[in-house]
This record gives C-alpha cells, structure tokens and sequence, in this order.
C-alpha cells in the first residue's frame, strides 16, 4: 500500500505515496515526533541512513490525533535505532553498480545512569551514467553526511524519569543535469542544463515521561529543527530556509487497567523563506509576476487535543476516540476528531473500522518541486486555503494455524474524499501550470487483498493485490489523477534455513498502466503517450553470515526495466517544452549492489 514515486527525476527526489495520493497527506513521523515537514518533506527520508532504522510502523487510514492534525492518509513511523550494549560497534560498507559508496558507523556506550548511541555516516558520489543516450545523467551524483546522537535516561514504563534526546545533523550534496554539467562553471548558466541542491539540516529533540504513580503520567515532546537551502533548477534560483519548532505537553490517566485518557496542549510554529530567481526572463515570466521573488511564510498553530482508549470483554472490543481543536494564526479555528473501533471475532480474527479528518496548510514549491524545472509558466492563486479531506476504511485480519504453517489474509479499503485540494493543473491550459483551490469532489479509493503465508519457520511468502481509482469530478466528467496503477500486483518470497547461517529475499511487482499528464499540445517529437506501459519490478538480496560478519549482494531492477525518454525535450533543456514532471517508473535501470557489516562481541 506505499509506494515510493520519483518527484524529480534530475535530482532523484522521492516521495511515500499512500492509498495513491501525494506523500504530503501521509504523515512521516520520527521516534512518534512530526518533524518532517516544509522543506524538510522533499529529502526527508532520505536523510535517514538504513542502518540506522530500528522498525518502521505503518498504518493506513486515520487514527490517533495525538501527532497532530496533518496525517489524512495515514502515518509512518520510523523508530531510529537506541543504545545496544550487547552491539557497541557496528560498522557498515556498501557500494553498487553506479560506483556509489556509503560508510556507517555505530557505537553504543554508558555513562552513568545514561546511555548514548553515537552514528556517523557518508555517502560519496558515483560516477557519470546515462544508459538511455539522452545526454542527462540517469542517477545524481550525491555527496551526504550525517550525525546522530541519541541519549536514553532510566527505564521506559517506570515510576520514575525516562529521557530521550537526539542531536541529528545532515550536510547533503546533490548534482543533476546533463553529462558534461559542471557545476563550477554551468551553474546558473544556460549553455548547459543541470540542476545543483546544496543543504544543511540541524536537528534536536527530546521525548520525557514521568510516572507520578501507576495511574497518572506526564509526557513532554520538543523538537527543534533548522532547514539552510541553496539550490539551482538550470537558470532558476532557489533559495529557502527554514525554522520549524514543535512541542508537546500531555497528561496520560489510567484507570481499570483498561482506559487511558490523554490529554493535554500542543503548539507549532513554522518560520520559512524562499526566495526565487529567475535568471532567464523569457521563461516562467508568470511566475516572476504572481510570486514575486521573495515570500516568508510564517504559522503558529496553538492546539488543544483529549483522546480516550477503552478497552472491555477482556481487550476482545478496544475503542480509541480522539477529538483535537487548533487555530491557525492566519486561517482560524479547525476541528479535528477520529475514531477507530478494532474487535477480536476470534482469536484468529480481528476486525477494525476508522474514520476521521485531517488538514493541513501547503508548502507549494518545497512539496512540488518540479514547477521549478518545468519551463511552463505558472498562475497560483493568490487564496490558496488549507487543503481539508476525511478518510474512513476497514481491515480485516484472519490467522490460520496448523502443524508447522501460518496462513495470514488481510482486507484493506479505504475511502479518501477531499473538501478542499490544491494540486499542480499541467492540462487545463496549454503551455501553463495553473495551481487554486479545488473544493469539487476529488476522492481516493483504495483496496488491497493480501496472503502471507510461514512455513516452518523458514519459507516466507506473499502475494498482494492492490487496487486504486483516483480521481476529481468536474461537473460530470471523472477526470482520473495521473502517475497511479489502478493494478498493482506484489509477491515476495524469503528463504532462511534455521540450521544454516544465510538468507535469501527477492519480491516481484507487476505495475498497471497509469495515467500521465497531457502532452497533446506539445509538438510530435515531444510527445509522450496518455498512458504508460505496464512493467515489472523485481529484486532479490542473498545474505551470509560469517562470525562477526555479514556479507550481502542483492539487485534492484533485475529485469532492467526503465522509463525510455522520461525527459521531454532533453535535447533543448532550455527551451519552452523542457518537461521532468511525467515521470511514471523506473529510469536508471538494474543496480547490483554488495555491502559488508561487521559487529565485534
């Protein structure tokens, strides 16, 4: 049900896309804490080294309004690794088939009553491909590093203190464009078109609970977090920093040992400055006009949330009801309520139906980065609200056990339908991208059926089928929304011996046609065709341990399927049909990779 889309293929940006829409209505959470946000959502997960990552919970639809009223498709949490001590060194090296290579460094050690995870990691460039011969490189040359920090006081679940704190730091570096692109001599420039992205990402947050007894709690979250950005899309100048500040302070009551009731007072303030230059004035003329260069944007969003989890017939019936009332400084006062009812038929079944709303203000260039590659000019709104849907769904969960197997089949579908949207228009006017409110009907459906079944504890398989119909209603045309596979097929299968010391996974998908964005008005040459052609995706990662070691090769893209001509006018980037927005699959083809991890006793 996620599924990871290219926002910008030049500088291989990538979003989480959920029930088929933008990643920008699935909330990413770090350690439980919303700090991807604004800038920070275009390299947000990326920012995170793999090796870092502990565990990642996903779930669809709406639940908890504790982190806030953004998530309208559901949330992902991603919990960064804590402190091993029975793992002080971890050390990580990986290189694939482009040339590029990461380095990963963990330490775990105790100070006193404290305990602290230290990590370090880099990523260095590759070298130039372009397997296509459209003159552009088929993968940026990427340059990163990062710090990560993370400090544990006391015991989780205690009556007493428990602290966490992290320090996360991010340099990145990433170079785009066509093959002979140098960034010291063509940057700005338009004799040869490339695209440079150069940023910085400070980061602190802490998360504190204090038992006061076995009923009553208090929790403290803060987060803090700076975004310095300079970047050029060919002759386009982006500059951008922002300033974004969280906290949240809650009061957990227990009672029955079977009801909690939190609630508690939270406050956002979001401070972000871009600034855009546009070098060439032939082109993106619109856009010099309706937005004016220089734009700050500051949001204070002080809100109030109470949430109750009931649980009776021995946890068989769990009822979570949530109810949130925050103001925008400058839009006003928004309700925010969600409810989730989960119920065991058996103790093989179980069942859970939600709903809810959510909403959220927009961060038009950061969370659309390609209007800032495109060529078109651009006609925004000068009244764009904040974007408002609600979203209701039911699961269904049933496990079958026998002698040596688990069979497990899951139901999903969800039901997505906005009040209020604001999305890029690339086909209403030719030669024009014209962004406004759109408060007609524009609704998400979304289904999934998926198998899985354990064979002693060493066979792993899966099959998924998903099913998508996204789209708006103008009048009485259903105009369908592009880059999603109304079919989506998935199977994976893992093999791990349990007398042996290796492992093998691979998964297979089979992507649908998907609907693109209309190129009729563009000469023939740069053409593309209204829908895509299906394909196919399938990788495989073999593992062997050895002592202290691990060894792993693996292959994304084995099939070597690739998106030919993803570029409209590659051949004359800078000239008026230059388009990177219609990209619908994979563009830099097979990647074999290797990598070696090493933990001492």
């Amino acid at each position: 049900s996620v599924e990871s889309k290219t926002t910008n293929i030049i500088t291989n940006t990538k979003e989480l896309s959920v029930l088929g829409l933008s990643g920008v209505y699935n909330q990413i959470l770090i350690d439980g804490l919303p700090l991807v946000r604004g800038l920070k959502y275009t390299y947000g997960i990326s920012a995170i080294p793999g090796t870092l990552i502990d565990k990642i919970h996903i779930s669809q639809g709406l639940a908890s309004i504790l982190q806030g009223h953004e998530s309208i498709t559901g949330q992902i949490n991603i919990e960064l690794k804590k402190p091993d001590l029975n793992e002080k060194i971890f050390l990580n090296l990986y290189a694939n088939s482009f040339f590029e290579k990461q380095l990963n460094i963990n330490y775990s050690f105790k100070i006193k009553n404290w305990k602290s995870i230290l990590s370090i990691h880099s990523t260095q460039p590759g070298k130039k491909h372009d397997k296509n011969n459209d003159t552009f490189l088929d993968l940026p040359l990427t340059t990163k590093y990062s710090f990560y920090n993370k400090w544990i006081y006391g015991k989780e679940n205690t009556n007493e203190l428990y602290s966490i704190i992290v320090l996360r730091y991010l340099n990145e570096e990433r170079i785009g464009g066509e093959l002979n692109f140098d960034p010291n001599i063509h940057q700005g420039s338009d004799t040869v078109y490339g695209q440079t992205i150069k940023f910085q990402q400070p980061e602190i947050y802490l998360k504190s609970s204090y038992k006061l007894n076995n009923k009553n709690a208090i929790v403290l979250h803060s987060t803090l977090s700076f975004h310095d950005q300079n970047s050029f899309f060919g002759t386009t100048e982006y500059l951008a920093k922002q300033l974004d500040y969280y906290t949240h302070l809650e009061y957990v009551l227990s009672w029955n040992n079977k009801h909690t009731l939190k609630s508690g007072f939270d406050y956002k303030n979001l401070d972000l400055e871009e600034e855009i230059i546009l070098k060439d004035t032939l082109l993106n003329d619109t856009l010099n006009r309706s937005y004016g260069g220089k734009r700050s944007k500051t949001e204070w969003i002080p809100g109030l949330f109470i949430e109750n989890t009931f649980s009776w017939d021995s946890d068989r019936l769990e009822l979570i009801s949530g109810l949130r009332l925050d103001r925008h400084d400058d839009h006003g006062l928004f309700f925010t309520g969600r409810g989730l009812i989960k119920y065991e038929f058996s103790e093989n079944t179980t069942g859970r139906v939600s709903t809810g709303n959510g909403w959220r203000t927009i961060n038009l260039f950061s969370e659309n980065i390609n209007l800032l590659t495109n060529s078109k000019d651009i006609i925004i709104s000068d009244d764009l609200k904040p974007e408002e849907a609600i979203n209701y769904g039911i699961n269904i969960l049933h496990t079958i056990y026998r002698q040596n197997i688990e069979v497990q089949i899951t139901l999903d579908g969800y039901k997505t339908q906005f009040s209020n949207q604001i999305f890029p228009e690339y086909d209403s006017i030719p030669g024009i991208i014209y962004i406004d409110n759109f408060e007609g009907k524009s609704i998400s459906n979304a289904f999934q059926a998926e198998i899985a079944l354990e064979l002693n504890n060493t066979y792993g398989l899966k099959l998924a089928y998903n099913y998508l119909d996204v789209f708006r209603k103008e009048g009485d045309e259903k105009i369908n929304l592009p880059f999603n596979s109304k079919h989506h097929l998935l199977t994976t299968f893992s093999y791990q011996p349990t007398d042996k010391n290796w492992h093998f996974d691979c998964n297979l998908h089979w992507f649908g046609e998907k609907k693109l964005i209309d190129t009729s008005g563009n000469p023939e040459d740069y053409q593309m065709l209204e829908n895509s052609i299906p394909y196919y995706l399938l990788n495989a990662q073999l593992t062997k341990n050895i002592n202290n070691f691990s060894i792993y090769i693996g292959c994304e893209n084995i099939l070597d399927e690739r998106q030919e001509n993803p570029i409209i006018s590659a051949d004359n980037p800078f000239g008026q049909y230059f388009d990177t927005s219609n990209t619908y699959g994979p563009t830099k083809g097979r990647e074999i990779y290797i990598g070696l991890t090493f933990r001492p006793n």
